[in-house]
């Protein structure tokens, strides 16, 4: 195992085995769902795919040495929450797509014509199954009384938030064939091809594999990855950006401290003539967010973006 889950991601797709499965077009089309340019550079997407491919191994890698220590024949949501334990913001925000995973099941169970994803397939009796097992899981870790109330805080996420506000102004200016084509990007996730996600992560060759929980959290964490790399790569790319109407990028306090709070000068070099997001605003975002994160997540060189 790498020292790093950024450790290797740098490098072009040009490394990349040929038989591997390939997200890159789907990973396109979340990046311009979550704020980039409507045809995203297809060099920045296979760097993101690199990225978040080598992120997911290593955190799988972890979750499976973690399920053997237990004696465990599956990899379970349990072993995921154990690694994300130390981020209660995180934490949380994964509570919250589990609760939105066990309502969506319990309408999809009422809608006779509607065929659901694999990964709804899994539903058993009684409701907030998925809720259950993490908030039981999360009782049992807690020596603090921490984690007991963040399944029912109601505060404001403000990463969530600015992210929408960011696709809010991104929107007005779009005709209605660019939005349709947003709306259907909006719809894209890991999730959606549960299959091909288990592939890419070759989930054959582990000791123990996951189950289905644990499938949609890394799932989700895949998404939420990708989410963090286009927040904080526009943050660099607004730094790289002459500065002609000093309100024109503004970007909302809290937003700039969760997620940099690193270094307060300008990036070196000129913006390039596209609007996309470029291979060197990904590179500069990890370079920042490892310098702040390294040292202190987990004392062992590891620097999750999602957990």
């Amino acid at each position: 195992m790498s020292n790093s889950p950024m450790a290797g991601s740098s490098s072009s797709a040009r490394d990349r085995p040929p038989t591997r499965t390939s997200f890159i077009p789907e990973i396109q089309s979340m990046m311009f769902a979550l704020g980039d340019a409507r045809r995203p550079l297809h060099e920045t997407a296979a760097l993101v795919e690199d990225i978040v491919h080598t992120q997911l191994i290593n955190l799988l890698q972890q979750a499976c040495e973690g399920a053997v220590l237990r004696g465990s024949r599956v990899i379970s949501a349990e072993d995921i929450l154990f690694l994300m334990r130390r981020d209660k913001k995180k934490v949380r925000r994964l509570l919250r797509y589990l609760q939105f995973r066990d309502y969506k099941s319990k309408v999809l169970k009422t809608i006779d014509d509607e065929e659901p994803l694999e990964s709804d397939r899994w539903v058993v009796a009684g409701s907030n199954k998925r809720q259950r097992l993490a908030g039981d899981f999360l009782s049992w870790v807690d020596q603090t009384g921490e984690f007991l109330s963040l399944s029912d805080n109601q505060e404001v996420d403000d990463v969530k938030l600015e992210r929408l506000e960011r696709l809010e102004r991104q929107t007005r200016g779009m005709d209605s064939a660019q939005y349709s084509e947003f709306c259907e990007s909006r719809q894209l996730s890991f999730a959606k091809k549960a299959s091909k996600f288990r592939d890419w992560l070759d989930c054959s060759s582990l000791e123990v594999k996951p189950n289905t929980v644990a499938m949609e959290i890394l799932s989700y964490l895949a998404y939420e990855t990708t989410a963090q790399l286009v927040d904080l790569s526009l943050l660099v790319k607004q730094d790289m950006t002459p500065k002609t109407d000093p309100f024109s990028h503004v970007v909302s306090a809290s937003f700039i401290h969760y997620h940099s709070n690193t270094e307060s000068s300008a990036v070196s070099g000129v913006e390039p003539p596209s609007g996309a997001i470029q291979p060197c605003h990904i590179r500069e975002a990890i370079r920042r967010y490892s310098y702040r994160h390294t040292s202190a997540n987990r004392g062992n060189g590891m620097a999750f973006l999602a957990c």
